[in-house]
């Protein structure tokens, strides 16, 4: 594993049930799946107090300070970021490429709470807000089908 900035790594960690890496440069983090061997290295000014999820082949969640940063692995640059408050893998969901359609560029959409009852989806392709529900209770479960 080497940065394609060249810097030095400083920390390496194994995580994720051994199937996940995240290295600290100086001014990246390098964050894999070694299971795919795919790798991907982004500018980042961490806090130390940063929490990875890796329940998604495709891609790495971090969450640091009410902001969901999402990187796709293979691809060195930031899938995009959204703010919230409530960080659980039952209150979030991310598709990347699961059924992927001929034609189509492929399909990056996350389904997150914005509040306890405010659900927002967002297209990461185009950036574009695809829809805001509210509901009258909690949401305690979220998860977008295969085609999101």
């Amino acid at each position: 594993m080497r940065s394609v900035y060249n810097y030095e790594i400083e920390k390496l960690n194994v995580m994720g049930n051994d199937t996940h890496v995240v290295a600290y440069t100086t001014d990246t983090i390098l964050l894999g799946n070694l299971e795919s061997k795919k790798i991907s290295e982004i500018p980042w000014q961490g806090t130390g107090s940063e929490k990875f999820y890796f329940n998604n082949p495709h891609c790495c969640t971090v969450f640091n300070a009410g902001e969901l940063t999402l990187v796709e692995y293979g691809v060195n640059d930031i899938l995009g970021t959204v703010r919230t408050e409530h960080m659980s893998s039952h209150l979030l969901s991310l598709r990347v490429n699961d059924r992927p359609v001929e034609g189509e560029p492929g399909r990056r959409r996350i389904a997150y709470l914005v509040d306890l009852k405010t659900i927002s989806v967002v297209d990461f392709t185009d950036g574009s807000n695809i829809a805001t529900i509210t509901h009258d209770a909690r949401v305690d479960w979220l998860e977008l089908n295969e085609t999101a």
